[in-house]
């Protein structure tokens, strides 16, 4: 919710977030489970010291008349007990230690493991791919490829598995040896007289409950141990690093929207890559200009908007707003200056209303003029419980639409923000030419006095704008009006409105 936005499309932070799921799905590891390592450890520390107490008088020095029983009652096989549970405690801790190592280095194995399980999961399980799979035949398929997945995740288990088996057996056997060993030793002393069978009761009982308590001990001490690794893991992901936005200069806030953005030589690679998403990008957006962005796919239009918006900063050049690189201005307060549709905007299970204010609490009035002037108020009417009715079917009553009346909410909160600069990448693309152009007509009114931006691979966007930014692999290789930049027959544009010529009847 609040990290640098450039860290959600880091895949290396995706993998570690993995790695913190998939250590709490196998077994609550990580920093969740410190509280029960910690109940775990101090019972087990309180078993051990009570036990300790009551068996201390069987490893004392013991007086005995018959001298064949001397060796029994000898403080050195009583020592030679205590060394021998000190050395099952050091095994255990050293064969943990490397079992829980090997555990976790494992995880590089199962994280994709995971990730393919969810993956093949969900074409199985989504009603969203029944169509495909229906008209395809493509069941089969599915399944197969499944249960191919079914049979590497079950041989990585059964590896796993046995590593698991001969740990825990080596550790149960030598267990089990030294107990009896004790247990030997306990009854001896009682039969040769050196005490009562009744503390021979107690004794046993002090013993057991001593083993267990040991056993549970170093068991957890082990368990926190190898959790350290997933708690770092965690701790980790909450230090990555979140220093960027760090301006203090406050916006302006004009009622006139005089507001002028500028790029200034501006490059831009995208994290872990070496090509240019963006390079020697100079371009002046004016107060209440309607600027035009086209360009094929990978182009370099929707990181010129992610510039734009500071979601990422330049390596190279500067953007300034009036006057002042963006930089020094805190940064929730320039996020404020733009209403943005990205190609990909999400709605969510709230209330049409709450989808289109971005807030509980809300003017329902405006929100509804916001619907109207998106072309969308009339379905909101239609709807069960009106504004008041919740988006998809998570909560009760909730109802499911279409990507068309998805785009035009989408459009209502732009709307709806009032900021100064409107910015829509992609915003019609679930929408016929003719319901866009009508979109964009209405739009153009709509926006009035504001900076409006329009991204889109269709052109009809074009005949609304004052200027055309053309971009073609990461630079913008032409700018200007429709009218200057259809007369460059060997122009960018003039090849792309061509190619799309069939949607414009009155240019053919």
């Amino acid at each position: 919710m609040n990290t640098d936005y450039e860290n959600l499309e880091r895949p290396e932070l995706h993998l570690l977030k993995q790695k913190i799921d998939e250590a709490r799905n196998l077994g609550e590891n990580g920093i969740f489970r410190i509280p029960l390592l910690l109940g775990w450890f101090m019972t087990s520390l309180s078993t051990i010291t009570f036990s300790v107490l009551l068996a201390f008088p069987l490893f004392m020095p013991s007086h005995v008349r018959n001298k064949s029983h001397i060796f029994i009652a000898s403080p050195w096989l009583s020592g030679i007990l205590l060394a021998l549970i000190i050395l099952s405690s050091v095994f255990s801790v050293v064969s943990n230690a490397k079992f829980s190592k090997t555990m976790f280095e494992s995880m590089d194995h199962t994280v994709p493991l995971y990730r393919k399980f969810l993956f093949y999961g969900g074409l199985i399980s989504d009603a969203n791919f029944g169509k495909d799979a229906r008209i395809y035949h493509m069941q089969d398929l599915l399944t197969q490829q499944f249960q191919d997945f079914g049979e590497r995740v079950k041989e990585f288990f059964q590896d796993q598995g046995k590593m698991k088996g001969r740990f825990l057996g080596a550790n149960g056997a030598f267990s089990a040896l030294l107990g009896g060993m004790v247990y030997l030793f306990v009854g001896l002393k009682a039969l040769i007289g050196i005490f009562s069978i009744g503390s021979f009761v107690k004794y046993v009982g002090a013993i057991s409950q001593f083993m267990s308590g040991l056993s549970e001990l170093i068991t957890s001490a082990a368990d926190t141990w190898m959790n350290t690794d997933y708690v770092r893991l965690f701790l980790d992901f909450l230090d990555t690093p979140n220093q960027k936005y760090k301006g203090t200069l406050p916006v302006e806030k004009r009622s006139d929207n005089e507001y002028e953005v500028e790029f200034r030589n501006v490059s831009f690679q995208y994290p872990g890559t070496d090509s240019y998403a963006l390079r020697d990008l100079s371009i002046g957006l004016n107060i209440g200009e309607r600027l035009a962005v086209v360009g094929m796919n990978g182009s370099g239009k929707t990181t010129f908007i992610k510039l734009l918006c500071r979601l990422y900063d330049p390596q190279e050049g500067e953007i300034l707003l009036n006057g002042i690189n963006i930089q020094k201005y805190d940064y929730q307060e320039y996020l404020s200056l733009f209403s943005v549709v990205f190609q990909d905007f999400q709605l969510f299970a709230f209330s049409v209303g709450q989808n289109v204010a971005a807030t509980v609490e809300y003017d329902r009035q405006r929100a509804m003029q916001c619907l109207d002037e998106a072309d969308a108020a009339k379905r909101v009417r239609q709807m069960p419980k009106g504004i008041d009715t919740p988006l998809y079917k998570v909560d009760e009553g909730g109802i499911d639409i279409s990507g068309g009346e998805a785009q035009k909410i989408a459009l209502a909160r732009a709307l709806y923000k009032d900021a100064p600069f409107i910015v829509l990448d992609e915003p019609t693309a679930a929408l016929d030419p003719i319901a866009e152009f009508d979109i964009y007509s209405k739009f153009n009114e709509i926006v009035g006095t504001k900076t409006a931006i329009y991204i889109s691979h269709r052109l009809s966007s074009c005949r609304f704008c004052d200027k055309i930014a053309v971009f073609d692999k990461g630079e913008m290789v032409q700018f200007g009006n429709h009218d200057e930049l259809i007369q460059d027959d060997n122009g960018k544009y003039y090849a792309l409105w061509n190619a799309q010529a069939q949607y414009y009847s009155k240019e053919r």
